[in-house]
This record gives C-alpha cells, sequence and structure tokens, in this order.
C-alpha cells in the first residue's frame, strides 16, 4: 500500500462504485474540510485511464479531463494521479480497486504527458479558444492573462471613449457624479474606468447584453423606491421604517423641521432629486459602457492580447449563438467547422471531473456546456462552505441546483446521484469540536449573513467527523493579549497583539509543544505581516511570507530593470538610471567606474576586468557589456530567450548581491519569470520595449503578477499566508493572527457599484443626498451613523443588514462570505490550532467580529488564566468537552543578536568537508591514506591551499561519461540528485523512469553547480542518469530497504572529538543516506559513482570509510543500538554489499596518526 495515497473508503468508495458502474452521468459530492475530495478524483482519474487503456483505447488519456479552479489546487492534480497510478502498481495487497504492472504505469503517466485537459479551468478553455480564435476574428491565438498588457489596453481604451464625441459630455457628467478621490496621486487614478471595467466584466460574466445589464440596474432603484420617489415626508418616513425601523424612522422625523404648508420637506425633494439622477446616471453610465466594451474589444483583436474571463466568454457566446449574431466573428466562420470543434471536445469530456466545483462562474459554466452532453460522465466536488470566491464570480448557487436537483451544463440529468461526505481526515477530534462548536449556528445565523439566498448543499451545518485519535495535550491554543485601547483592526491595535503572538509561537517552537513541524500563520490581509516577521525573526526564528509577489523580490526587479535597459544600452542617461536604480547595489568602485566611463558602456569595458567571473559584481559588470553587444540579436529573439539570457550571463541564480539569501526561492522566482513571459508570448514574441513596458508595469503593480513561489517552505520555521492564498491547503501547526477587524468593515456599503448573485446595483451619484440616516442625542449633534436609506447599509436592525431588500441581501452575502473566510482557516489545521485573542472584548458584538465569535464559543472569557480548561462544545454526543491551552508554553529565552533575518535552513549550503592537515584532525575520505601512506598525505595536505580531501580516484580511462562534463562535477550533481530523491519520498516507479520530481531536482543541482553547464551538457546528464544511475538505483537492494525504512536521513552530519592514546583528534563527516529499520537496525550507506573497473586499493579505500561512518555512529547512540554500514557502487557496475568492521579495529587505525606527529 502507498503511504501516499491512500485507499478509498465510505463515501469516497461509494462515489467511485457508482461512477464505474455507470456509463454515464452527473455525480455530485458535497464534502467538509479534510475529506480527500482532491485525492477521491485523483484516483478515479487514475482508474478512468486504466479502464480506458484496458479496454483498448491507445489514447486513454484523450478521453479525460480533469480541472480545478485556482492555480494552486490544480497544480497538484496530473502528480495526484500519477501518484494513484504508482500506488496501483506497488499494490501487493490489493488495497486499491485495480492492479496494474510498473510498466503499465510508466507508460500512461508518460500518456499524461501528452494532454492538456488536466489542470485549472482556465487553461482548458485557453486550449479549446485556440481553435475558435481565428473565426472569432482574432488574428491567431492572442496573449491570456498578461495582467499588465491589459492594464495598459484598458486605458488606452477609456482615452479612446473620452475622445469620442458620442461620449464625452456622458463622461464628463458621470465624473462629476463619481468624481476621483481629491488625494490621490495616481495619474492612473481615474475612478469612472474603474466602475466601467468593473461593469464591463461582471457584465461579460453574466452574459448580458447592454440592454439586460441596464435593466438588471434598474430594478434595483425600483427596489429601493418601492413605491416611486415621495411625494411627502410621511411617504419618506414610510420607506425608512419599511427598510430599517421604527426607533430610526422616529429619529429621522425629530430632525426635521415643522412643515410649511405649500411648500415639500427639503429632505423629501433632495430624495426625489436623487431618484431622477440616479436613473439618468443608469443611462448615461449604459451607453458610455457599450462604447468602452466594443472599444475594449476592438482593441483585444487588435492587439492580440485577452483575459481568461474573456475566453470564458467568447466560447460560451461562440458556441450559444448564431454565428451572424456574435460582434466581431470573422466572415468565413461556418457551422461546418463549429460543428467539428464541438464534436472533438465532446469526446475528449467522456470523463469530466470538476474540483472545487463551488468557485465556477457562469461564464466557465457556460463554456464547458456545450461539450457535456447525456452521454458524458461527469462528477463534480466541492463545499460551499468553503467558498471564497464570490467576490471572483464565483456562483456556488449552480453547484447547489446541480447538487440537489442534477441540473447542470444546460441538462436534466436522468442519472443523478449525490452525496454529503462529512468525514475528515485532516484534523484532530478536539480541533473539528473546536470548529463545530464555534460554527454550530453560524452559517444559518442571519446576524451574520446567514440564510439568505442559502447556497448550502445542506441546509444545517454539517458536523465535521474526525477519523484521527486525540490526544492527551491540547490541540487548541489560545494566545492571550491584553486588547488595546485603539479600534479593532488597525495598526495601532495589532502593535499590542503582535508581541504576545509571536512570543506564544516562539514558545511552542523551543518547548516542543509544536513538535518539529513548520507554523503556518494565517491573516486576512498582507498588511501586518511584515511586523510580526521582524518581531519573530527579532528572536531568531527564520520567517519567509508565501504571500508575497513575485515582482516586489529585487531580483526580479533587477531583472526587469535590465531588460528595460537593453532596449537602448548605448544610451548614457539609460545607462545611468540603470546604474542608480535601488535594485542594483553597485559598489562604490564599481559606480565610480561608470561615472569616470561617462555612463558608456563601451568605455565600461576598455576600463573594467575583461576577466569574467560568474556570481561576482566583475562578472556582472562583464554581463551587462555581453549583453549590450549581442543587443541586434535579443530584437529577434523571444522574450523569455532574452531573460533567460540576462540570468544566464549577469550570473543572477547565484545572486551576486546577495539580494535574495535562499537558493531554493530565488530559483523558483527565476523560473516563474520564465514561465510566466512564456505563457504571455504564446506563438507571438514581443520586442524588448514592448516586454520591457509590461515587466515595468508589473514592477509598478506587483499585485497585478504571481504570488512569489516558496519551494521550501517546511524549511523555514514559520511562513506566513493570506487565508485565501491558503485554501486547498493543510499543515500541521496553524495559527490565526490579526484577525480583530470588523466583519463588514469593507463591505458593499463602501463601493460605488455591487454585483453578487444576480443583483446589479451603481450607486447614487454623489452630487446629491442619498437621505443620510443619524440618530441624534439631546446634548449634542449626531452621534450613530445609520447609513443612507438609499444605497447599502451596515447597519445591524432585529438580526439583519438593513436596507432595501436587494442591498441588504448583498450585505448579507457578502458578510456571510466573510463567515466562510474564517471557517476555511481554522479547517487548514492538522495537529494545533492556534487563536490570538484579546483577554476581554469591548464594543466587539459576535455578528460583526471574528475574535468575539471565538472567544464566545469558546468561553474564552471565563478561563482567560494561563493552564489548560476544558470548554463546552455544541456536540456533546462527540466530545464530552473540548481541551482549550490558553498561553500554555513557556516563554522562549532565544534571541537573535542580529537585526536581520535568520538564514532558513534551506539555505546552509552542506558543509564541505574540512581536511587540512593535523593529526588531530581526519575524516571518513582521508583517514585510510592518513593511515597507510602518514608522510606521503601529510605532503599532499600542506601543499593543498584550498583544503581539498585527498583524490581517492583512479587514473583509469572513463567509460561512457556525458559529454563534457568533469567526473567531480557529476558525481557531485548525480549524488544530490539520488539523495534528494530519498528525502522527498520519490516513488520507486519514479525513480526507475526518471519522472517528477528528478527532472525538477536535477535542474535545481545544475544551477547551484559552480561550473558553468550548458544545456547541451545538462540534457547529456539527464540522459546518463535516466538510462542509467536512477534504474540502477531503483532496481538496488540498498533503495528497496531504504523504502521500507521508517525513518531516512539524507547528508546526516556525525561530528566528533575522540581521544585516541590522551590526544584529541576531531572528525567531521556527512554520512550519504542514514536509516532505521523496522526492527531498530540503523543502517549507514554511501553511494560511488563508478566510471570504469574498480581497484582494489580504492574498495579498501571505501569500505574503510563507510565502516568509519557506521563505528562514529554507532559511539553516538544507545548501547543496546546496533549499526550496519553499508556501500552501494552505481555506473560501470551496479552491486551493494554489506560492509563489516575492518580487522583492526578503528580506534587502532586512528591511533597510527598519533605515533606519525
Amino acid at each position: 500500500m502507498s503511504k501516499t495515497v491512500p485507499p478509498m473508503k465510505g463515501k469516497q468508495a461509494a462515489v467511485r462504485e457508482d461512477y464505474f458502474q455507470h456509463d454515464a452521468g452527473f455525480f455530485a459530492l458535497d464534502c467538509n474540510p479534510g475529506f480527500g475530495k482532491s485525492t477521491t478524483l485523483n484516483q478515479i482519474a487514475a482508474e478512468a485511464l486504466v479502464r480506458a487503456d484496458a479496454a483498448g483505447d491507445r489514447c486513454p488519456e484523450q478521453q479525460l479531463c480533469v480541472i480545478s479552479f485556482s492555480r494552486e489546487d490544480a497544480a497538484s492534480i496530473e502528480p495526484g494521479i500519477r501518484d494513484a497510478l504508482d500506488a496501483f502498481a506497488e499494490d501487493t495487497d490489493g488495497a486499491y480497486p485495480v492492479q496494474i504492472s510498473p510498466e503499465t504505469a510508466d507508460r500512461l503517466k508518460r500518456r499524461l504527458q501528452m494532454t492538456d485537459h488536466i489542470g485549472t479551468i482556465d487553461s482548458v478553455l485557453r486550449g479549446i479558444f485556440e481553435d475558435i480564435a481565428s473565426e472569432l476574428g482574432f488574428d491567431g491565438m492572442p496573449s491570456v492573462g498578461n495582467a499588465s498588457q491589459l492594464s495598459l489596453l484598458r486605458q488606452n481604451c477609456i482615452a479612446s471613449v473620452r475622445q469620442d464625441d458620442a461620449y464625452s459630455d456622458q463622461c464628463t457628467r458621470l465624473d462629476t457624479a463619481y468624481p476621483t478621490a481629491a488625494d490621490s496621486d495616481d495619474e492612473s487614478d481615474d475612478r469612472l474606468h474603474t466602475l466601467l471595467e468593473d461593469a464591463r466584466a461582471k457584465k461579460r460574466d453574466r452574459r448580458l447584453s447592454i440592454d439586460d445589464f441596464e435593466a438588471r440596474l434598474r430594478d434595483t432603484v425600483t427596489d429601493v423606491y418601492p413605491s416611486g420617489p415621495p411625494e411627502t415626508l410621511a411617504d419618506l418616513l414610510g420607506d425608512i421604517r419599511t427598510f430599517y425601523d421604527d426607533d430610526v424612522a422616529t429619529d429621522f422625523a425629530a430632525q426635521q423641521p415643522p412643515e410649511t404648508d405649500g411648500e415639500a420637506n427639503e429632505a423629501v425633494k433632495d430624495d426625489q432629486e436623487c431618484y431622477e439622477e440616479w436613473l439618468t446616471c443608469i443611462e448615461e453610465f449604459c451607453t458610455v459602457l457599450g462604447g468602452y466594451e466594443r472599444a475594449y474589444d476592438a482593441a483585444c483583436r487588435e492587439q492580440g492580447v485577452v483575459s481568461h474571463a474573456d475566453i470564458a466568454y467568447w466560447i460560451a457566446e461562440y458556441f450559444d449563438n448564431p454565428l451572424e449574431d456574435i460582434a466581431g466573428a470573422d466572415e468565413s466562420a461556418s457551422e461546418e467547422y463549429r460543428a467539428r470543434v464541438k464534436a472533438r471536445y465532446t469526446a475528449k469530456f467522456q470523463s469530466l471531473l470538476i474540483d472545487e466545483a463551488q468557485d465556477i462562474s457562469i461564464a466557465q459554466h457556460d463554456a464547458l456546456a456545450p461539450f457535456v452532453t447525456d452521454e458524458t460522465r461527469v462528477l463534480m466536488a466541492g463545499d460551499v462552505d468553503q467558498c471564497i470566491y464570490v467576490w471572483r464570480n464565483a456562483r456556488p448557487e449552480q453547484f447547489v441546483t446541480g447538487f440537489k436537483r442534477g441540473e447542470y451544463f444546460e441538462t436534466e440529468w436522468t442519472e443523478h446521484r449525490s452525496y454529503s461526505g462529512s468525514r475528515t481526515y485532516r484534523m484532530r477530534p478536539d480541533i473539528a469540536a473546536a470548529v463545530d462548536t464555534i460554527f454550530g449556528d453560524v452559517f444559518t445565523d442571519p446576524a451574520r449573513g446567514g440564510g439568505v439566498d442559502a447556497v448550502s448543499a445542506n441546509t444545517d451545518y454539517s458536523s465535521l467527523e474526525p477519523t484521527r485519535s486525540g490526544t492527551a495535550d491540547p490541540a487548541v491554543h489560545i494566545s492571550g493579549y491584553t486588547q488595546p485601547e485603539g479600534a479593532p483592526g488597525t495598526p495601532d491595535w495589532f502593535k499590542t497583539e503582535k508581541t504576545p503572538v509571536a512570543n506564544y509561537l516562539a514558545g511552542g517552537l523551543t518547548d516542543g509543544t509544536f513538535g518539529h513541524d513548520t507554523v503556518t500563520v494565517l491573516f486576512v490581509t498582507r498588511s501586518n505581516m511584515d511586523e510580526l516577521a521582524e518581531q519573530l525573526t527579532s528572536q531568531g526564528f527564520s520567517v519567509v511570507n508565501a504571500s508575497t509577489h513575485l515582482f516586489e523580490n529585487p531580483l526580479i526587479k533587477l531583472i526587469c530593470r535590465v531588460v528595460w535597459w537593453l532596449v537602448e544600452p548605448y544610451d548614457p542617461e539609460r545607462t545611468r538610471r540603470l546604474v542608480e536604480s535601488e535594485c542594483l547595489p553597485l559598489s562604490s568602485e564599481s559606480t565610480a567606474l561608470f561615472e569616470d566611463a561617462g555612463y558608456q558602456i563601451d568605455a565600461v569595458a576598455e576600463r573594467g576586468d575583461s576577466d569574467r567571473q560568474a556570481a561576482t559584481e566583475d562578472g556582472f559588470l562583464a554581463g551587462l557589456v555581453a549583453l549590450a553587444r549581442r543587443r541586434a540579436r535579443h530584437t529577434s529573439d523571444p522574450g523569455s530567450l532574452v531573460v533567460e539570457e540576462i540570468i544566464e550571463m549577469l550570473g543572477l541564480r547565484a545572486d551576486p548581491f546577495g539580494q535574495v539569501p535562499d537558493p531554493e526561492r530565488r530559483l523558483a522566482a527565476c523560473d516563474a519569470l520564465l514561465y510566466s513571459i512564456e505563457d504571455w508570448e504564446g506563438d507571438e514574441r514581443y520586442s524588448l520595449s514592448e516586454l520591457a513596458q509590461i515587466l515595468n508595469s508589473y514592477v509598478a503593480e506587483p499585485k497585478d503578477g504571481l504570488v512569489h513561489p516558496v519551494p521550501n517552505q517546511d524549511e523555514y520555521d514559520i511562513v506566513f499566508r493570506t487565508i485565501h492564498n491558503m485554501k486547498g491547503d493543510e499543515d500541521s501547526v496553524v495559527c490565526l493572527a490579526d484577525a480583530s477587524g470588523s466583519v463588514n468593515f469593507r463591505g458593499p456599503h463602501t463601493d460605488t457599484f455591487l454585483a453578487l448573485g444576480d443583483t446589479l446595483a451603481l450607486a447614487p451619484p454623489e452630487t446629491v443626498s442619498r437621505t443620510p440616516l443619524t440618530q441624534s442625542d439631546d446634548q449634542g449633534p449626531a452621534t450613530t451613523d445609520y447609513g443612507s436609506l438609499r444605497w447599502a447599509s451596515d447597519y445591524w436592525s432585529d438580526g439583519r443588514i438593513a436596507g432595501p431588500p436587494s442591498l441588504s441581501r448583498i450585505s448579507q452575502r457578502y458578510c456571510a462570505e466573510q463567515w466562510r473566510v474564517l471557517y476555511v482557516a481554522l479547517t487548514r489545521a492538522r495537529d494545533h490550532l492556534v487563536l490570538s485573542l484579546p483577554y476581554e472584548r469591548r464594543d466587539n458584538g459576535v455578528e460583526t467580529s471574528w475574535i468575539a465569535t471565538l472567544a464566545d464559543a469558546l468561553s474564552f472569557e471565563e478561563n482567560s488564566s494561563a493552564g489548560i480548561y476544558e470548554a463546552p462544545v455544541s456536540n456533546a454526543e462527540k466530545e464530552a468537552a473540548l481541551t482549550v491551552g490558553v498561553n500554555d508554553v513557556a516563554l522562549p529565552e532565544r534571541k537573535s543578536s542580529e537585526g536581520q533575518q535568520p538564514t532558513p535552513r534551506s539555505a546552509h549550503v552542506p558543509a564541505k568537508t574540512k581536511t587540512g592537515w593535523t593529526s588531530r584532525y581526519v575524516n571518513g575520505t582521508s583517514v585510510y591514506q592518513l593511515t597507510a601512506n602518514a608522510i606521503g598525505s601529510k605532503a599532499q595536505y600542506i601543499l593543498d591551499e584550498r583544503g581539498e580531501s585527498v583524490s581517492t580516484r583512479s587514473e583509469s580511462i572513463d567509460a561512457d561519461l556525458p559529454d563534457g562534463i568533469e567526473r567531480e562535477q557529476l558525481g557531485e550533481i548525480t549524488h544530490q540528485v539520488l539523495t534528494r530523491a530519498v528525502s522527498q519520498n520519490v516513488s520507486t516507479a519514479s525513480l526507475r523512469s526518471f519522472d517528477r520530481p528528478l527532472p525538477e531536482i536535477l535542474a535545481q543541482s545544475v544551477t547551484a553547480s559552480d561550473s558553468r553547464i550548458t544545456p547541451a551538457m545538462r540534457t547529456s546528464i539527464q540522459t546518463y542518469l535516466s538510462d542509467r544511475i536512477c534504474p540502477q538505483f531503483a532496481t538496488s537492494d540498498t533503495w528497496k530497504e531504504i523504502q521500507q525504512a521508517q525513518t531516512q536521513y539524507v547528508e546526516e552530519p556525525i561530528h566528533t572529538v575522540l581521544e585516541i592514546d590522551g590526544i584529541e583528534i576531531e572528525t567531521q563527516n556527512r554520512a550519504d543516506i542514514v536509516s532505521v529499520q523496522s526492527d531498530g537496525q540503523w543502517v549507514v550507506d554511501e553511494l560511488k559513482l563508478t566510471h570504469s573497473s574498480i581497484e582494489q586499493e580504492t574498495r579498501k579505500q571505501h569500505r574503510l570509510q563507510v565502516a568509519f561512518y557506521a563505528w562514529l555512529l554507532n559511539q553516538q547512540l544507545p548501547t543496546e543500538s546496533s549499526v550496519t554500514a553499508r556501500l552501494t557502487y552505481l555506473g560501470e557496475s551496479a552491486e551493494s554489499a554489506v560492509v563489516s568492521s575492518p580487522i583492526v579495529p578503528v580506534p587502532e587505525w586512528l591511533a597510527g596518526l598519533v605515533g606519525s606527529e
């Protein structure tokens, strides 16, 4: 049975059984967090491949489509299917429903690489769009999703609309009605443009015509004025009572002046004006919107760029409407071609599996619908309680309709099955009980947005059913702090919170409460991440922010700046601006060099050091010169190739200026930039100036770009992430911090354009009164702001948000989503959940406050003393009580002596073995020569200034080595690949076929190499490893025993000081692999790469080396422990053998050194 792919159980197995019992049908799975829905879908997808292959289908992958909403979730689909295939192949116990041979698994994994129908829904739709782009009037496949290019395009569109006489007057009036903030310093800040773009996107996602869109806006006005504009004060008070309550109406009436016969009340006249001006604004807004939309579509076709949302819209339009009704369609578009495309993708979607289905939008749903027939087999899985992307057009109602009624993809399914999964394989019982206790009534509580246009597949809250066992120690912890005087959610509040929560995390990491696990700290926003990071790093902990943006990385900024410079590298002014850039920290000597050369790059070349050394400042300058001289070539190269050359020639992967100390994150950043540019360009090529403009736009607005990847999160002490970024993931220890803000602080009442569900609304113009409602008091001015009568409110009345029904529903649905965000946060934890809460709360009602709800549900205020208490739970049948720890860790004494970020474990390069001569210092690689020939070896050590180990290599001719690579380089790279295959638990099948993640590991090892390795050399190395070394290792007894071990360590340091005949001898060593077998036996494995026959003397040296490691390890273990040494050769020959202890005991060998002094 696979350790990483658990066999399906219970409801998981029921879904799988029904799915394969039918050739067609609709199957909907609604399940709790930790149910394993992604694992379920991946195994079903893998089995679908196996079944199609067994049925004789030559291309089984071409009938399967597996998609998810987010990029993070989709990234795990293909690896999950591959893991499932490996599990099927390795199954000897019949734990899985299908068994296949390793060869079949390898072949099907290769077939997976030939499909582009596994990934995000956007990536699948992109493939479809490529086939129809020319039919829709595009000149080939456009660039997709380039936010920077799209931003520039949209700015040009609004400029053209403003200059168009047909719209200029309306734009002027709308600018007055919705003015840009007076304190805005951003020249590109155009409020009308923002409103138009938001409206265009929401209109498109709902697939509305401009007339239908305007009708929706007018419907909202009708809802806000149910009886039309008021004629009397009584009419106005009647609306206030309807939308608010009698008390608010009474307050408003008391503030009105006495009525005068024949003269209307001022508030009534203002409200009448609001009604008329509002309708006028809507009409003019929609007129301008139509022009903006047409300009946008024309620009997209002309410039060859679209968004992912555009693709979904155009696919739906193309397959739903007559060709002649599609605006901008090519005149040669034909029904025959459309039918062929539809038939092609219908065949490819015979098995359609959708993960996170609750997040799919209307346009995405409608874009897939044409390819789904009643002969398709559809499985969708999701959880509406985790739907936190309504603001990005997610429509969970579609999921609910499909789940309850079997209506989905415009089909009323005859074969329809629904399943509710309540088990969670993730959380400890106490964490599950805490979540149930907190959320038992939240999702149905109108006071917290529940019960309005209910989107839950289950009306009642579905309790979690944990399968894991509990522990005696608390799994739920509270880090308490004294409530600040400032308002919740403000920087002043967090300044008080940050120190206690940092101390708690530090204590839990140092006293063993959290074991050896990395702690993930979740935030609602990025606002206060830097402050807490600074606090934690000052206490000596390594922190990485996994929610930062790629274009905030100083190395990426530098690359973008060099691209900009390469547009005109011989322009002295441009060179000066490059040299003075903050992202290029040149030394004063280099800066002076440029100044003396007048910022002429050729003059710099004459004055500088022509001997280019990689990864140094001199090497960087020499690289700039070389890039300038190659500029003509760059004008014809793809953008990704230009950037790759910049990275290589400037040695940026090695970080010559020390800007990104974590090497793995540095490499990931460079790779992410290259992949992004490749994705943007597609079949097109950017000019250098176009590429520079796009990259500069991302540097100016990093939030428009990717999140910075962190490939090595487990190697940091603490990881920061936003809750949205964490969705779909989990961690052993999760802390929720900075959660004091009001739920509706940024609610709909603060917006001008609203779009939620079927409701669309444009706020009344700001040039008229929206009838503000306030509470007066007898001693002074108004003290309570209820909001506006004619717009969305955040005022709570009788357990609901006050206001007109349509706007109230929007506000409540917004609040409901904020509570779902909290639900997602708390359900990420496996073993420990830490909550940062004030000891007491003031003016924080549970309706609008996360921290108030958490404290109330967990009875924290009554039990705020440090220690452990038992909290009552909502489901006493499952748990008698919930154990909660309050400040239950030892305060840390650990302090950093430097005010900088502690180096993460990943950034520590394994120390090279030191072998400088002294009779009191030896290591395993040299002990044989030093004892067998002390005099000769001593001379070698004295003459070796670099302190490298004595050579043990044979002088035989190399056999069949990769071209152009030195043996030492090849050995280092091979060693890294094999040991990381062990540390990352690579499967035997993946090792044998050199499958993922081995190519990525090789790429990182090559990049980190001190020597330059060309692409051709890299290909040669990969061939050598995949054809020879990795298959040899995968079939060796060594690998099999390592795989069966309980614990494995790689590059394990074995250091000690030995006393031999009264002399202290220091020894530092690193064993390749150390493992502990199920019977408690320790094994030290040493891997050696051979290129020719092994001489007997060399064998003796290697055997003593591994025996020495085993002897040293045995000295450091309890006396009852036993250590075995094993030596494995790979390459010219493959062999492994257990090494017995030398006839002469190791201490006697070492004693020979003492006598040789």
